[in-house]
């Protein structure tokens, strides 16, 4: 258990160090914030001394009656001493000779207590607006700061989520991955940056109220501090237990938000099949969760937070008890009974500060942890060192000998063979999961085969950059997907900063010009989540126009017309006769109709490639083509 505790504190200064290092691009803003720190601490100390002061100068006016300057030790009375320790309050003596001066020089008609009295009030309020003007300055700084922090980290975190792989996101909910990337990266700026410059300034003004206290009288110092031992060792047993709930909040913060995003995704479905009520219920159970883990936190903290306010007023008794005691003897002056008192508070303030930072470190843990798992995730997918730049391809694509599987270790593809040449149009024929689907993903290297290679214009694409590999690939999918975005701005999604003309001719060789020109905004009209404005057809046009304006020369279909009516259809197959053209094309069909004249059929079953030939041959030979063939053409009487 002990190696077990040392490994995870161990752990725990690791993460939280190199977390600190995101601030240092801002370090100079930092170093700043902590000259303002010592500043600031030292101007929280001094208002206590003035007001002590002012306690002792009352005492003095009352004991003479008089200006204690205008008496000579002779005419003191008999017996009656200046308080011992008066002078021991470091501010007293440059604020009796300032009212000295001012007395003197401008204001000798009156009353000296009346001109010390006034410089007390100026040197107080003075100190105050010092003490507010430095605190603006720090909360601007950290402001840019903590800003700053969260600006660079969630761009990091998001850049890697561009880099990882289509595995990491099918095996993530998206849900979670957007709370780790909103919620948990905002919530570092308000538990690292303030708290680490927080108990710094605490530490500072612990070392100024330290440094007084000692040098009045070290034996109630160390007697208003034997309680501190106590409060740090209860700071730590909470913070044990802060950690392991901060994480368990923000793990059922990342299911309620998955939960949400797929309500929202799905809503059609969800009104469809009348389960709003079904869904109320799953949320709900889920939005408890979180209710029942924050609750859980609040009892935590409304237990430990009274607790260690219950043992810092046990020193500040202590004080009032023993100081007490020492005013009575003449041992310490009331001012500086006065001063003491408060400063027992600071001497607490930075052990609680230490408390909180602490707290706010177990929190900051929790999220960072999350933040951490993303960027510590490696993509499966990567450019190999000595990786080549695919200029100007033909589009020649081979499959030679591959094998594939997913993680779960069952094999999907086996012993692929086959030979595409440039221009030629590839249809993919087979029953559902046998693996038409995942020989397009190997294309685009989504995933790379576990034996053989994939090759294009006889480069091994595993040795080929990624990005200038699908840069010369563009997809149809049988489900569109567009950006809430403008209709240009989807389109021209497949060449960026393409011009308006440009756009116009790739909407028209997907025949969606007419019925873009026919929206609210033309070109400039918003498509809604999704293209959820959109129409099937129209939403497959788009897509359509966005392949042809990224020209590239290998293309990928998966059945772009399966879900359209007859008119639409025709449109859409217009149009994709056209984008196929001069293309290294590969369809995943699903009617046969669309690929009656595709240079090749390759059929797919298990994962293996049974049949290749043109659709009569496969024909010909009554196999499974055949037997497919004739299940979708078959009218009810039994005849084709």
């Amino acid at each position: 258990m002990r190696d077990e505790d040392d490994d995870r504190k161990l752990h725990i200064g690791s993460t939280y160090l190199r977390l600190l290092s995101y601030v240092r691009p801002y370090m100079g803003r930092v170093l700043l914030v902590l000259f303002v720190s010592v500043l600031s601490a030292l101007l929280s100390t001094l208002p206590a001394q003035v007001i002590g002061t002012a306690v002792d100068e009352l005492q003095i006016r009352e004991t003479h009656g008089q200006d204690e300057e205008h008496l000579s030790e002779e005419s003191k009375p008999e017996g009656v001493k200046k308080p011992r320790r008066a002078s021991a309050i470091p501010i007293a003596r440059p604020i009796r000779h300032a009212a000295s001066v001012v007395h003197g020089r401008w204001f000798s008609q009156s009353s000296e207590s009346v001109v010390t009295f006034a410089v007390l009030a100026i040197v107080f309020f003075g100190l105050h607006a010092l003490g507010t003007l430095s605190k603006v300055i720090h909360q601007i700084l950290m402001a840019y700061v903590g800003q700053g922090l969260i600006y660079n980290m969630r761009s990091e975190v998001y850049g890697h989520l561009q880099s990882l792989s289509l595995s990491y996101f099918e095996n993530q909910r998206t849900g979670d991955v957007m709370s780790r990337v909103v919620n948990d990266v905002n919530s570092l700026q308000q538990v690292v940056v303030g708290p680490v410059v927080g108990l710094i300034t605490d530490m500072f003004r612990l070392a100024w109220v330290f440094y007084f206290c000692i040098t009045w009288d070290w034996k109630l110092t160390l007697m208003a501090l034997c309680i501190g031992p106590l409060l740090i060792s209860c700071t730590y047993v909470f913070g044990k237990f802060l950690r392991k709930n901060f994480r368990e909040l923000r793990k059922r913060v990342g299911d309620l938000n998955a939960i949400t995003n797929d309500n929202i995704s799905g809503i059609r479905i969800i009104k469809g099949f009348s389960r709003e009520e079904h869904e109320r219920e799953r949320f709900d159970e889920k939005n408890s969760g979180v209710y029942q883990q924050n609750l859980k936190l609040a009892r935590m903290f409304a237990v430990f937070r009274p607790i260690t306010g219950w043992m810092t007023n046990a020193g500040s008794a202590v004080v009032l008890f023993y100081g007490g005691y020492k005013v009575i003897n003449g041992e310490m002056s009331p001012g500086m009974f006065v001063v003491f008192f408060p400063y027992v508070g600071m001497l607490y303030g930075p052990i609680r500060g230490l408390t909180r930072f602490w707290n706010f470190i177990q929190r900051a843990i929790a999220s960072v942890e999350r933040v951490f798992e993303v960027l510590d995730t490696t993509p499966d997918i990567q450019d190999s060192p000595d990786a080549v730049e695919l200029d100007d391809i033909r589009g020649k694509v081979e499959f030679r000998g591959v094998c594939f599987s997913y993680d779960n270790g069952s094999e999907v593809l086996t012993d692929i063979d086959l030979d595409v040449a440039p221009g030629q149009m590839i249809a993919f024929v087979g029953p559902s999961g046998a693996g038409k689907t995942t020989l397009t993903n190997l294309i685009f290297r989504f995933y790379d085969p576990i034996k053989g290679a994939i090759l294009v214009d006889g480069h091994n694409i595993r040795q080929v950059k990624v990005r200038s590999l699908r840069r010369h690939m563009a997809m149809v999918l049988q489900d569109p997907f567009l950006f809430n975005d403008t209709v240009r701005a989807n389109i021209s999604y497949g060449k960026l900063g393409a011009i308006d003309d440009a756009i116009v001719a790739a909407a028209k060789a997907a025949n969606a010009h007419e019925f873009i020109e026919e929206l609210p905004e033309k070109y400039d009209t918003v498509v809604g989540e999704r293209g959820v404005k959109l129409s099937g057809g129209q939403k497959q046009r788009l897509s359509i126009a966005r392949a042809i304006l990224a020209n590239p020369r290998i293309l990928i279909l998966d059945e772009a017309t399966s879900s359209v009516d007859t008119e639409t259809e025709s449109l859409i197959q217009d149009a994709i006769y056209r984008l196929v053209e001069n293309r290294t094309t590969f369809i995943i069909a699903h009617r046969l109709s669309t690929i009656l004249h595709a240079d090749l059929i390759v059929v797919v079953e298990g994962g293996r490639i049974i049949e290749t030939g043109k659709h009569e041959e496969l024909l010909a030979q009554g196999n499974l083509y055949s037997r497919l063939f004739e299940m979708q053409f078959r009218d009810p009487s039994g005849r084709l």
